[in-house]
């Protein structure tokens, strides 16, 4: 609930998040029917420590990428299904 006289600008929206500025000086992220309230230095740090996470696992992807296929064995065809 908001405060009296308390308004919201909204800073950034996406998909799956929103933030917004209250009038009273708070930082709002709402991620689905989670809402946190930060200051913006708070803000901040978790921008980059979100920004470091997605590099992260683009460098793991990368890396998966560039791994050889595995060598797979093939035998020889027996002539189909045998039980």
């Amino acid at each position: 609930m908001l405060g009296q006289g308390c308004c919201r600008a909204v800073l950034a929206r996406g998909p799956c998040a929103e933030v917004t500025r209250c009038s009273c000086g708070h930082i709002h992220l709402a991620v689905g029917p989670v809402t946190l309230r930060l200051e913006e230095d708070v803000l901040r740090a978790l921008g980059h420590t979100l920004m470091e996470a997605i590099h992260q696992l683009q460098a793991s992807h990368e890396a998966e990428a560039q791994e050889p296929a595995p060598i797979v064995a093939h035998a020889a065809p027996t002539g189909g299904w045998k039980q």
